[in-house]
């Protein structure tokens, strides 16, 4: 195959067949071109497992500009996909500062997974808005929860 321009790789993350898309969408992703966040933020919510995954490890390349994701990926989060949920954790570090207050929501979900991926990135991005909630969080009844939430709040402490 030769090299996929930005230009097409944009067509076929529109339009194309599932193949030619995941190669289009870590061509996007590589290239950090922030216009594909809106359709990479809906293959996050609606495509199949390996697309939703890839999709997501393009909005972490895209970084900041891809902020507009945030509500799809906290949502994604809440998926039984481990990989998934690893891929938006990176995804909402990348983002950084626009997430972290559904970061710090997410730090109080029923679904422990999620709370962990929350402490994990609210560490990661240093916001010292989330020190409070992860003063609450090390008191919480899962233990990765509450040590991921200790070592956050270590690390924002210290900044």
């Amino acid at each position: 195959m030769t090299e996929m321009t930005i230009e097409r790789a944009f067509d076929l993350l529109k339009a194309g067949e599932p193949e030619e898309r995941a190669e289009a969408i870590k061509v996007l992703g590589a290239a950090a071109y922030a216009p594909a966040v809106p359709y990479l933020a809906d293959l996050v919510e609606t495509a199949d497992p390996g697309t939703r995954y890839l999709a997501a490890m393009a909005l972490s390349k895209i970084g900041d500009e891809a902020e507009n994701a945030v509500p799809v990926l906290l949502q994604a989060l809440r998926a039984d996909d481990m990989f998934l949920r690893m891929a938006t954790t990176g995804a909402l570090i990348a983002i950084g500062v626009p997430a972290v207050s559904g970061l710090i929501r997410a730090l109080f979900d029923q679904n422990a997974a999620v709370r962990r991926a929350s402490a994990k990135a609210l560490g990661k991005i240093g916001s010292k808005d989330a020190i409070n909630a992860l003063k609450v969080a090390v008191n919480d009844s899962d233990p990765g929860a509450s040590r991921l939430a200790a070592e956050a709040l270590a690390r924002l402490q210290s900044l």
